[in-house]
């Protein structure tokens, strides 16, 4: 007879009731059946969007198999309405007419799917398909169709339940008062209708288990606070029953015995011999095979046993499937597996899993099928594979063409993490394609911020457009933590301080956040690593970046107070100044700034409907809009309502005047029935600012990309961080950064001296995404160190998007620690000085200031120099990059090495170059007059007055002398004047007895060019210098001391000539003994 259930096996019962894809048959029909054909597509409301490849799921993608046949299998899948035959032998696939009435829902978290599907047969090749009209019947087909059909009618009264075999079962009564059950067969072309005798009336009965030759039917009814239970087993060709004990949670049907497990305790299991039911059955305790809930069939010679996830302990995807024994014997027979396993009738087993198991990104779920051989050996074929369920967007974010969706794929552990950040590259140019994709950091389950775990998770994104992404809940140990795009590691951060701050808006590297905890806002410059920085703390206002600016509510939407300032002001970040303002006839509770354009957004709270509006910053105009859910692009704007969807303003042809929103050019380019209730802006739906179009995430859980149709502004820095100089000697480059207002093609940057003109460098790179970088070592092209002196840059960009001019840009950086500049002995500045001695042989320094003049007078410290000295300033001698001083004292010629910007003196440093050096009256350096990069010397022997040249070397020596002239005895003063020409070289010059001066002009032979006359009335003076660049032209400059002891300067014209005359000294310059 019946006795109540314990309690206690009534929670082991619901228990293993949970266990996934392991459908119990109530006695009832399912979900029903569908038509073959689909529903219609909802029309697109904007042509051609660009549907993203989606991520893959963590959780595989759930599958349902419907019946295990002889040849095959009829299986559904998540996500699908279709019904699909897969054969064992070949996996081939063959989708059949029939579809399920709407696509199977699985909820992960409760390990189950929403709704489960009619019975479509069991135990065999053939497929029920239930159709409730034009009247009740059960077609029973071959596989997916492809042989005989036949119908049975369901009779009058009586509701499908289930087909097992050939055998259609049905029930009268209701579901949880079934009054009987029924077997229909068709014999001799008729319907034969066997009602089974010995089942209570009045029992919610279901069909646990079966094959073609029997099936399990579970009986249970609850009377007050007691539930009574009871277990039968129905031979089908004869309709006799056998009952079991009251105890148990499942039968499982083998092909000589059938197994009721929990019988008759909850550890143990009865095994009957299918050809003699009436033999008492045999008693196996399983505790050594598997837990209450666990999936065990007996398999092989032993039981097959796998363990269903734990949501609750982070587990959403399979265990282990094992072979066990009773003594505690185990091997493995798939490393993850579905604990849905089902038995096909050759007594093989069906299963759902993967052969590795990850800890991170999807497995390689497939169909399996385990046979087992006569010694106990298992062999494991894969049958067909399972397709990843599509990841599921929880936030989405667009920048510069990259997006970044927040989404359940990489890992799914609610308690920890819910998916992972996915990048994904869009081409910038035509048609927003696809480029390639990477699978980032994980998505905690902090950061969802706009929705609950019972609803689906919410992350609000923000794009930075330099290829970083950050979350309104952006929180990591305290700091508001940005992350790189294709990088899982954290990216740039700031502490600010607040318990809970929520990022507001984000552009390169400053973003605003409130305290989570309200009253109190801050502004961030973000750097890699933990470098950043809070610039201002303050009061809530709305707030939003774009660039280095910054708008700023004036008056708080948060501030309970009356008559609150409405405007709205604009502050560079870079150098904290004021910009402009506007006034927004309200006080905003959000602020969005696009280059030319600014959105706001007023509190619409009863009874004050304020709206929001556009403020164009080109002719200073304001335009009224509407309360709805908006979005600021480049262009135009987005908004979001119900009705429409989405729908894009056309900003290109500024605000009307006077005219109100509906004088805006607008489409709308998804409707509401593509967004779904995918409203939720930054998370459901987005827009690129840097130049881009606009993106959605639909139901499918695909993610479009919408062009906007508006083409984007030309392209512009809109912030820029640059080294203000370049010092070499502390090994440094000159490392700066650019950000832009849409992506570039390509970029190239050009350095060049500001002096000469002549480039330097050139730095190019390819695509830029929103941020251009470029770091210089202060060499040239061919690796030598530049000189020292101010060096433009200008960076010019091409649009990546074909749209407006060229980017360029320059600005000025001076160069110290480089290679010395003949003649800048001091200052690293580029310009040339002038080297004096006195009457006692004390060395003073006048610096070259750039403007045509030299600076005050800079004694030196270092000792007198003999009389008769000579002095001759040459650059650099021994590599060190500071200007030296060769200095002929008596016969000897001496390399003196006072240091970066020192005043040479007697004790300053030396090397002695060699004797024999007093034969020689004059010493001049013309700087590089072979053109080789090196500084050489000129000098005249007294005797014969014959020129000899000494070229400079690499090593910083000097070559054996060569002569280059003979007889110069009729030059009164011959000095090194630079290049005066622009060859590259360095000229001398020589001045007669008659006063005309004469110019030289160097040559790649280390020789000097016949001379050309620069003009008479040169004797006035009583010393002439080459000095180098004093004006910042890029030209060597010559000084000129007159007899009164006044010196005058005579700039170079850059074609062997100069100018007139230019008095830099009024008077005491012949104090001094020589002028070098």
């Amino acid at each position: 007879m019946f006795r109540p259930l314990n309690k206690r096996a009534v929670r082991r019962r619901r228990a293993l009731g949970r266990i996934a894809l392991t459908v119990t048959l109530a006695v009832t029909a399912g979900i029903g059946t569908a038509a073959a054909t689909a529903a219609a597509d909802t029309p697109a409301a904007s042509a051609d969007p660009v549907v993203i490849s989606p991520g893959a799921r963590f959780v595989p993608r759930a599958t349902l198999v419907l019946n295990a046949g002889e040849t095959g299998f009829l299986t559904a899948q998540e996500g699908d309405d279709r019904l699909r035959w897969i054969d064992y032998a070949t996996g081939a696939t063959t989708v059949l007419d029939h579809r399920l009435p709407e696509p199977l829902a699985y909820d992960v978290d409760d390990f189950r799917f929403d709704r489960y599907p009619a019975d479509f047969g069991h135990g065999s090749d053939t497929v029920a398909l239930y159709a409730p009209s034009p009247a009740p019947h059960v077609t029973l087909q071959q596989r997916a169709g492809d042989g005989p059909t036949v119908t049975i009618p369901v009779p009058e009264g009586q509701t499908y339940v289930a087909t097992y075999g050939d055998t259609v079962i049905t029930r009268t009564g209701t579901e949880r008062a079934v009054t009987s059950l029924h077997l229909l067969s068709l014999e001799n072309g008729e319907v034969r209708d066997r009602k089974l005798e010995g089942l209570p009336e009045g029992w919610n009965l279901t069909i646990s288990d079966g094959d073609t030759r029997s099936v399990a039917v579970h009986g249970s009814k609850w009377e007050g606070t007691t539930e009574y239970g009871g277990w039968w087993v129905v031979d089908l060709a004869t309709g006799s029953l056998k009952t079991l004990s009251t105890h148990g949670e499942r039968v499982w049907f083998d092909r000589d015995t059938f197994f009721h497990l929990g019988a008759p305790e909850s550890y143990a299991a009865q095994v009957y011999r299918r050809d003699d039911l009436d033999a008492e059955p045999t008693t196996l305790d399983l505790r050594e095979v598997g837990a209450y809930d666990d999936t065990i069939l007996p398999f092989a010679d032993g039981f097959a046993t796998v363990s269903r996830p734990n949501p609750g302990n982070n587990e959403y995807r399979g265990n282990p499937l094992s072979l066990r024994y009773t003594e505690g014997r185990a091997k493995t027979l798939l490393t993850v597996a579905s604990p849905s396993v089902h038995r096909t009738p050759d007594g093989s087993l069906l299963v759902t899993g993967a052969e590795k198991d990850t800890s991170e990104g999807p497995l390689d779920w497939g169909y399996y099928l385990l046979t087992p051989a006569a010694d106990g050996t298992v062999t494991r074929e894969r049958v067909a594979d399972i397709a990843d369920r599509e990841a599921e967007p929880y936030g989405i974010s667009l920048g510069s063409g990259i997006l970044t969706t927040a989404d359940d794929a990489k890992l799914y552990m609610p308690g920890t993490y819910v998916g992972g950040y996915r990048s994904t590259w869009l081409k910038t140019s035509g048609r927003p394609e696809e480029l390639n994709s990477t699978v980032d950091a994980l998505v905690s389950g902090r950061d969802n911020d706009c929705g609950d775990s019972e609803n689906g998770y919410c992350v609000t994104m923000f794009a930075s457009g330099d290829g970083h992404h950050g979350r309104e809940a952006a929180t990591e140990q305290g700091a508001t933590v940005l992350y790189r795009n294709g990088d899982p590691s954290w990216g740039p951060r700031v502490t600010s301080g607040y318990h809970s701050p929520e990022l507001v808006d984000l552009s390169g590297r400053y973003g605003v956040v409130n305290n989570g905890s309200g009253g109190a806002q801050a502004v961030l410059r973000f750097k890699d690593g933990d470098t950043g920085s809070v610039l201002e703390k303050r009061q809530v206002v709305a707030a939003s970046v774009w660039g280095n600016t910054l708008w700023s509510a004036t008056g708080s939407w948060d501030d309970p107070g009356l008559n609150l300032p409405t405007t709205v002001a604009a502050k560079n970040l870079s150098t904290n100044t004021a910009g402009e303002t506007f006034d927004a006839g309200c006080v905003p509770r959000d602020l969005q700034a696009v280059g030319r354009w600014v959105y706001w957004q007023c509190d619409d709270s009863w009874p004050n409907y304020r709206g929001g509006g556009v403020y164009d910053r080109q002719t200073k105009r304001t335009l009224r809009l509407g309360a709805d859910k908006s979005l600021l692009g480049d262009g135009y704007l987005v908004r979001q309502s119900d009705p429409a969807g989405l729908t894009l303003l056309d900003l290109r042809g500024g605000l009307p005047t006077g005219g109100t929103e509906a004088d805006l050019p607008r489409r709308v380019i998804v409707t509401a029935a593509e967004l779904g209730d995918r409203t939720v802006p930054r998370a459901g739906w987005t827009v690129d600012r840097f130049g881009g179009h606009v993106a959605y995430t639909g139901a499918d859980r695909r993610v479009r990309i919408v062009p906007s149709g508006v083409p984007a502004s030309r392209i512009a820095v809109i912030d820029a961080e640059t080294t203000p100089a370049l010092d070499l000697r502390a090994g440094t480059t000159w490392s700066s950064r650019w950000w832009l207002s849409k992506p570039a093609a390509s970029w190239s940057l050009t350095l060049r001296n500001k002096a000469s003109g002549k480039t330097v460098r050139t730095l190019s790179g390819g695509e830029a995404r929103g941020l251009a970088s470029a770091s210089w070592d202060g060499r040239d092209a061919a690796g030598k160190y530049v000189p020292n002196g101010a060096y433009t840059w200008t960076l010019t960009a091409k649009p990546a998007d074909g749209v407006g001019a060229d980017l360029s840009v320059s600005g000025t950086v001076p160069v110290t620690g480089g290679a010395a500049v003949w003649r800048d002995m001091a200052g690293d500045d580029g310009f040339g000085d002038l080297v004096t001695v006195d009457g006692a042989g004390a060395v003073s320094l006048y610096r070259g200031n750039g403007t045509g003049g030299v600076s005050s007078r800079v004694a030196g410290s270092g000792g007198a120099f003999p009389a008769g000295s000579v002095l001759v300033p040459v650059g650099d001698v021994d590599g060190d990059r500071c200007a030296d001083v060769l200095v002929r004292s008596g016969d000897e010629l001496r390399a003196y090495r006072p240091g970066c910007g020192k005043v040479v003196g007697a004790s300053s440093p030396y090397t002695s170059i060699g004797k024999g050096w007093g034969q020689y009256d004059r010493l001049t350096s013309p700087g590089d007059l072979n053109g080789d990069g090196f500084t050489d010397l000129i000098a005249r022997q007294q005797s014969t007055g014959d020129i000899y040249f000494y070229a400079g070397t690499a090593d910083h020596h000097l070559k054996s002398r060569v002569r280059i002239q003979t007889n110069w005895k009729l030059y009164q003063w011959i000095t090194g004047a630079g290049d005066l020409n622009g060859d590259g070289r360095g000229d001398l010059l020589g001045r007669d007895s008659a006063g005309v001066l004469w110019r030289y002009y160097g040559t790649a032979a280390g020789s000097v060019t016949k001379r050309e006359r620069v003009g008479g009335g040169w004797n006035t003076y009583s010393a002439l210098v080459g000095t180098g660049d004093l004006s910042g032209d890029g030209r060597t400059d010559l000084l000129a001391r007159d007899t009164t002891g006044k010196l005058w300067r005579y700039a170079s014209a850059g074609d062997g000539t100069y100018g007139g005359r230019v008095l830099v000294g009024t008077g005491g310059w012949n104090t001094f003994k020589g002028l070098y």
